[in-house]
C-alpha cells in the first residue's frame, strides 16, 4: 500500500506559473502551435454543472487534488477517464492514444462510438508515455491542460508533484494499476467534473447492464475461475491476476467466483503487484473450474499450450481454458469504465457461456 504523504494538496499559482514558463522554454515551435489547435473542450452535449459543484476536492493515494471551477481543457492520460469524461459530454481536449488497440487514430471502439452517438468534437489524440513507461512533461505541457485526469496510472508520488505543477491531478485512488473499483474511478472523475450525480446515474446504468447479464446466466453461479496470461518465451512461472485487479472484479461481477486457490495465493502473494506467480511445477494445485488467458495473438497462445505441464494443468486438459487474443477485448477488462463495461459484457459473456457449459 502507498502511505498518504500529504493532504490538502494545492499547487499556488506562482510555482505553476513558474514551473510552466521554465518547461515551455524547452519546448520546440511545433509542440507550442499543437497546443493552441483548440480553445477549450467541447462541451456541447455535456451535462450540465451541478449546484455548488465547485470547488471540489477528491481524495487519492497522494493527498487531495482541489479544482477551484469547472475545467475547459482536461488532458486524459487513460482510456478510463477519458471515457467517463466523454460519457458525461464532457470532450477531453486531448487524450491518450491507443496504439495497441485502438483504430487507426487510437480510439477505443465503445469511446469512439459514444463520441459519434453525442456529436462530440474528436479529443487530439497524442502518446504522453515514452516507449519506457515515463511521462512525457513536455508533450503534457504542450496541452496547456486545466485538469490532468490519471486514475488508472502507475507513475511515481515526485512525477505525480511534477504533473501537478502543471495543472490539478487525479492519481490513482488507492494502488498502482488497480482502482479500488471503476465505479469508484467514475465518481472521481465525475466529482472533478462538477457533475457527480449525472455520474452516478450513468454507473447505475452500466450496473444495470452487467447485472442483467449475470440474471442471463444463470450457469455461472458457482463456477470458479481464475484469470492470467500467456507464458512468455523462456518463463516458468504463470502470472495470475489476484481478486483486486479489475480484470478479476469484471469477471467476479458477471456471476463467477473467484477460485479459493487464487485468493489463497494472492495473500500468501502480499505485495502490491495486481499479479502473483505460481511455477509450473506447483500449477496443478490451482483448482479452478475455468481457466480466462490473455495474448497478443494465437501464436502466443499456442506456444503456451505447448509447455507441457501448462497443457496436463487440469482445467487446461479438461478444455475449460478461455483465451481472449482481441486486443480490443483485453483493453475493455483493464480499464473498465462506463462505457468499456457494456463492450466487453457483450463481446465476453457468450464465450463464458460457452466455456462453462461446455
Amino acid at each position: 500500500m502507498f502511505e498518504l504523504v500529504r493532504r490538502g494538496t494545492r499547487t499556488s499559482g506562482r510555482s505553476r506559473v513558474l514551473v510552466t514558463l521554465m518547461l515551455a522554454a524547452a519546448l520546440p515551435l511545433t509542440a507550442c502551435a499543437q497546443s493552441s489547435n483548440r480553445a477549450e473542450a467541447d462541451t456541447s452535449a455535456a451535462a450540465p454543472v451541478e449546484e455548488s459543484a465547485f470547488p471540489v476536492t477528491v481524495h487519492h493515494a497522494f493527498g487531495d487534488t482541489v479544482v477551484e471551477a469547472e475545467p475547459t481543457r482536461i488532458l486524459a492520460l487513460d482510456t478510463a477517464a477519458a471515457d467517463t469524461a466523454i460519457a458525461l459530454g464532457v470532450t477531453p481536449i486531448a487524450m491518450q492514444r491507443n496504439d495497441w488497440a485502438g483504430d487507426e487514430d487510437g480510439f477505443l471502439p465503445w469511446t469512439r462510438a459514444e463520441l459519434d452517438r453525442s456529436g462530440q468534437t474528436l479529443p487530439d489524440m497524442a502518446s504522453f508515455y515514452s516507449e519506457d513507461g515515463g511521462l512525457m512533461f513536455e508533450q503534457i505541457l504542450s496541452v496547456a491542460p486545466d485538469l490532468i485526469l490519471a486514475p488508472y496510472s502507475g507513475f511515481s508520488e515526485q512525477d505525480y508533484e511534477r504533473l501537478s505543477e502543471i495543472a490539478p491531478t487525479l492519481p490513482y485512488d488507492s494502488e498502482p494499476y488497480q482502482p479500488s473499483s471503476w465505479q469508484n474511478l467514475a465518481h472521481d472523475v465525475g466529482t472533478l467534473l462538477g457533475r457527480p450525480a449525472r455520474t452516478e446515474e450513468l454507473v447505475r446504468g452500466t450496473e444495470d447492464t452487467i447485472a442483467q447479464a449475470k440474471s442471463d446466466h444463470p450457469e455461472f453461479a458457482g463456477v470458479t475461475f481464475a484469470f492470467g496470461s500467456y507464458l512468455r518465451e523462456g518463463e516458468t512461472n504463470v502470472g495470475i491476476y489476484k481478486p483486486g485487479d479489475p480484470r478479476v472484479q469484471f469477471v467476479e461481477n458477471l456471476g463467477l467466483t473467484v477460485a479459493p486457490d487464487v485468493v489463497t495465493g494472492s495473500e500468501k502473494a502480499g505485495g502490491s503487484s495486481f499479479t502473483y506467480s505460481v511455477s509450473l511445477e506447483e500449477l496443478d494445485r490451482v483448482e479452478t473450474d475455468v481457466f480466462l488467458g490473455w495474448a497478443s495473438e494465437q501464436a502466443e497462445v499456442d506456444a503456451t499450450l505447448d509447455q507441457t505441464l501448462f497443457a496436463k494443468w487440469p482445467v487446461v486438459a479438461a478444455g475449460k481454458d478461455l483465451w481472449i487474443t482481441d486486443n480490443r477485448l483485453t483493453s475493455a477488462t483493464m480499464y473498465v469504465s462506463i462505457l468499456a463495461a457494456p463492450w466487453a459484457t457483450t463481446e465476453l459473456v457468450p464465450q463464458l457461456s460457452e466455456i462453462v457449459s461446455s
